[in-house]
């Protein structure tokens, strides 16, 4: 079996670990929040992983704003405590960095890695899981009869 070394699948390599990891911790934290849920006490949803991931598959309610709002101040409570090479291979995987990468590299900025970036890449990769993710209370939800 002959490898060949290259440095762009070892940083995406890399991102693809950081962000599962990411995602994973705050789903988890996702499913702990119990306490007043949005789609109501009889929607037989147990948490708020459950709800997003409704919403995700079917449509969005009244109360996305707030879905989004709160799993973005965890995600950027992760991002904020990143290393710094776990920041720049997440955020070489963003548009943003597509971007920059085809600029001229004199007119690049030197160093142009944003946590805003890393935020809606990883916000992106969870609203993802979340449009495939099932259970039994969500097939309910989303299917009643």
């Amino acid at each position: 079996m002959s490898r060949t070394l290259s440095e762009s699948a070892v940083v995406a390599a890399f991102a693809e670990h950081v962000c599962r990891r990411l995602t994973h911790k705050t789903i988890t934290t996702l499913q702990k929040m119990e306490a007043s849920l949005l789609a109501g006490n009889d929607s037989g949803l147990q948490n708020v992983w459950d709800e997003i991931c409704a919403q995700v598959q079917y449509e969005a309610s009244y109360y996305w704003d707030t879905y989004d709002d709160t799993t973005r101040v965890l995600i950027e409570k992760e991002v904020e405590v990143l290393l710094p090479h776990e920041r720049e291979a997440l955020w070489l995987q963003t548009s943003e960095a597509d971007d920059w990468n085809c600029k001229d590299s004199s007119l690049r900025d030197p160093y142009p890695v944003a946590g805003d970036d890393i935020v809606e890449f990883l916000l992106q990769e969870l609203y993802s899981r979340a449009g495939y993710w099932s259970n039994s209370r969500i097939r309910k939800y989303l299917d009643p009869d």
